[in-house]
């Protein structure tokens, strides 16, 4: 054998008993747990807050550096009370990386935290001055390798609002996909797996099971960020809606200092059961983005259906790419395709215009608004119902209020109107509806034009049910219709007005 070959094996060997046999020694003799009350004095002197650490330090030093540590608490700044508990935490190092000044956390595992985070109404919160920025220079690059949570709940009030929220058996894996030291380009990938339970215990109807997937990709340095094939499935209930189940799937892209986010290949679907009704929505973005001021999109479909015993309801709407800024942007044309079916009568309308908005102020506008309307079933006779109208609308996020002005003609009926709806929660509506003339005769089927129109017909139905009116009774609506002149049944009546008030 070559004598240094030899000398050099030799070397080694006897290097690696020495080392060996000193982190024996710092095992036997260095007791991690004697440093406890420098630990809960740091934490007292740096957060002001109490910590405890009921369970043993316990080291490791192969194949890295790590430590758990088991019981711990910790409480709100200032203050007794309980912030956040947790049953074991484990944390190892990366050895090699030391050597360049890079503090690689290996591993993070975290078993059975429970935390109670609070948003206070002068819009703080009781993590605050956890995840402040140190005022001390960085010594090291500190990059973490693997995450792993596991049954964690997380409680969630906002004092402002009054609302909470609860986040149990959360679970996290978040693992490191390749060598972050010879990646070219310096960034990182971690595959994510996310699921938890969610639910406010005020609302019992809501309740939510949530699984989340992603490649992320990071670089610290350059401040960019991508999510890559993101797969997020919901399901549970929500009030009013059973069975809901959401699905969305798609690729991020995030650049927060250059103030850039794009969205690819976005797609989302809901489905769910309201009483005896099924819903069914889907939303198709092939390309979003906001870079700076400027926004811009590609043909957007939004696709929603509502099935139930008596009938069902469709709609489709479609938005040309849009472009501009925040504070101006425009689509060349919005349409909105509707069909409403319900025993044999079928109702389609289809409204068109080109949209301008301001997602400063949140307002958006239809200048050009054309609204094709028809109707046709058994109980309409001819061939049914036809129209045509243009006017505008507009939309006031901020103040949440609607305003349209339409005019046109209905068969032989010239219709100018003005609606109105505010309040989007729960919302009030209003009109005024002026028609020159207006024939009953046209609506209503063959055996009902013989007899007189009267307060209550034949069959019980009374003047408002045979207009259509009815379906008004669980709204709050206000408005009036004015008729020049109204024929039905061999009857005229000139200068008609019908007062509707919640």
């Amino acid at each position: 054998m070559n004598p240094y070959l030899r000398y050099a094996l030799i070397v080694f060997a006897v290097v690696t008993t020495l080392l060996a046999g000193l982190v024996i020694y710092i095992a036997a003799i260095f007791d991690p747990n004697a440093y406890k009350p420098q630990i809960i004095q740091l934490v007292k002197e740096k957060k002001q807050r109490a910590l405890r650490l009921d369970g043993n330090i316990k080291l490791t030093f192969f194949p890295n550096i790590g430590a758990t540590v088991g019981n711990i608490t910790l409480s709100e700044t200032n203050r007794d009370k309980e912030f956040a508990a947790v049953e074991d935490i484990f944390v190892s190092l990366a050895l090699m990386p030391l050597l360049k000044k890079q503090l690689v956390i290996n591993e993070v595992a975290i078993v059975g935290l429970k935390a109670n985070l609070i948003r206070f109404k002068d819009g703080r919160t009781n993590i605050d001055d956890l995840i402040a920025k140190s005022e001390e220079p960085e010594q090291f690059k500190i990059d973490i390798d693997h995450i792993q949570v596991e049954n964690t709940m997380l409680t969630f009030r906002d004092e402002a609002s009054g609302e909470q929220y609860v986040f149990r058996d959360l679970n996290l894996k978040a693992g490191e996909t390749g060598s972050r030291f010879h990646s070219g380009d310096g960034s990182v990938r971690h595959q994510v797996k996310l699921s938890f339970k969610a639910n406010q215990p005020d609302r019992p109807a809501i309740d939510l099971n949530t699984r989340l997937e992603f490649e992320l990709t990071s670089d610290f340095d350059k401040q960019y960020y991508t999510l890559d094939g993101l797969s997020l499935e919901i399901n549970g209930a929500v009030t009013g809606i059973d069975n809901l189940v959401v699905s969305s799937r798609g690729n991020l892209s995030i650049k927060p200092a250059a103030g850039e986010f794009t969205a690819s290949k976005l797609m989302l679907g809901i489905t769910g059961a309201s009483g005896t009704n099924n819903l069914d929505i889907k939303f198709d973005a092939p390309r979003l983005s906001l870079i700076g001021e400027t926004v811009a999109g590609d043909k957007t479909t939004v696709t929603a259906k509502i099935t139930g015993p008596e009938g069902s309801t469709s709609g489709t709407l479609f938005l040309s790419g849009v472009e501009g800024s925040v504070s101006d942007f425009k689509s060349k044309a919005l349409s909105v395709e509707l069909e409403s079916k319900k025993g044999g009568l079928t109702v389609n309308a289809m409204l068109a215009s080109p949209l301008t908005g301001n997602l400063d102020t949140r307002q958006l506008k239809l200048p050009d608004l054309t609204a094709v309307i028809n109707a046709s079933g058994p109980d309409i006779s001819g061939n049914g119902i036809s129209g045509n109208l243009l006017g505008n609308a507009a939309v006031d996020g901020v103040s949440q209020n609607l305003q349209a002005n339409l005019a046109g003609k209905l068969m032989d009926s010239n219709i100018q109107a003005k609606l109105g709806a505010a309040n989007f929660a729960q919302p009030a509506f209003d009109f005024e509806v002026d028609i020159d003339q207006l024939d009953m005769d046209r609506f209503l089927p063959e055996q009902r034009k013989q007899g007189k129109y009267a307060q209550k017909a034949e069959n019980g139905k009374t003047l408002e049910e045979s207009l259509g009116l009815s379906v008004l009774n669980d709204l709050e609506v206000r408005g009036s219709i004015r008729i020049g002149l109204l024929k039905g049944a061999s009857v005229k009546s000139s200068n008609v007005r019908l007062d509707i008030n919640p």
